[in-house]
């Protein structure tokens, strides 16, 4: 029997990794489409399943096996040619489209046919009742690239949403109005500046300095694009273009730590901000914030800010909503 060969899911560092890039898609290709087309934009047909159609495999469970998602999301196709699994039918995309999956519908985001894999760019919008989180995705024949989750909390995207979605499911749809709900929440979206991972406060300063080398400029911008994604020293050393001992040395000299104690920092300070500003499950926040075992994830919140993530999450902030809320 033929072994399965799992696609690397690795961290897309670049300026297309960037809230700057995404948003530019946003504003000058998603949002023209949806101001023509409104929400036949986001509803494409489904096809029958070809025989040869099979997932492709990711090192990551959730990438590389159907499942359910309990939250609506948007795709865009920003270039090539995107092929879904979608309650076992195949759905088939192309550059500059998009689709509308409701939440609870069966899905695995990549198919192949036979053994090849065709290249894809998507934009991915999953709502949530405090607002939306945006991730970029790249797959190759040889590897899985992924954005950080840009987190924008704001209420009022989901507010948009949830009448766009209670519009939309009326006997009979007023087209006007469910086309000016989608190009509010896109426009308000571009508006809008997303969770930075901030910079522990002890940092900021020697952070925020320009006279850092450009090596160690450069992997700090790199840690804050990755800051939830699997990154050895190896990768991110190439990617400043030095050695790893070299770029260890420039992180103890100018900043007294090491590399992964500086995304250690990094990641616990987002994560106390989802627990603060979003209703994320102490799961959710631990995944999106880049820890895969929860123990280890409890015990360092802990030993950092002197409270279990459960105390804080009792703390978070509760802001009132315009519109109906969706949930």
């Amino acid at each position: 029997m033929k072994r399965k060969t799992f696609l690397p899911n690795l961290p897309l560092l670049g300026e297309e990794g960037s809230w700057t890039t995404i948003r530019d898609i946003v504003q000058n290709r998603l949002l023209p489409k949806v101001e023509a087309m409104g929400d036949k934009f986001f509803a494409h047909s489904l096809l029958p399943l070809p025989k040869e159609a099979t997932i492709v495999p990711i090192v990551s469970e959730t990438w590389s096996r159907p499942r359910r998602d309990g939250t609506p999301q948007f795709l865009f196709v920003v270039s090539g040619t995107g092929m879904m699994l979608v309650e076992n039918h195949l759905l088939s995309l192309t550059t500059h489209q998009g689709v509308y999956l409701a939440k609870e519908v069966l899905y695995a985001p990549y198919l192949r046919l036979g053994e090849q894999i065709l290249p894809c760019d998507w934009l991915w919008f999953k709502i949530h009742p405090f607002g939306v989180v945006v991730l970029r995705a790249k797959l190759t024949p040889t590897a899985h690239y992924q954005s950080a989750h840009f987190v924008v909390a704001e209420r009022r995207l989901a507010d948009l949403f949830g009448e766009w979605e209670r519009e939309r499911l009326q006997p009979q749809p007023n087209p006007h109005l469910t086309k000016a709900l989608l190009v509010a929440l896109f426009g308000l979206l571009t508006r809008l500046t997303p969770f930075p991972p901030p910079e522990p406060q002890e940092l900021s300063s020697r952070v925020q300095s320009n006279d850092l080398p450009t090596p160690l400029q450069c992997a700090l911008v790199a840690l804050q694009r990755a800051y939830n994604k699997p990154l050895n020293l190896n990768q991110l050393a190439a990617y400043c273009a030095v050695t790893p001992a070299y770029l260890c040395r420039l992180f103890r000299k100018h900043l007294g730590i090491t590399p992964w104690e500086y995304l250690k920092r990094l990641r616990l300070r987002v994560a106390y901000y989802l627990l603060r500003e979003t209703n994320l499950s102490v799961a959710d926040v631990a995944f999106l914030a880049g820890f895969n075992d929860m123990r280890h994830f409890h015990r360092l919140f802990r030993q950092t800010f002197q409270s279990t993530p459960t105390e804080i999450r009792r703390k978070r902030v509760r802001r009132p909503s315009l519109l109906r809320v969706w949930d």
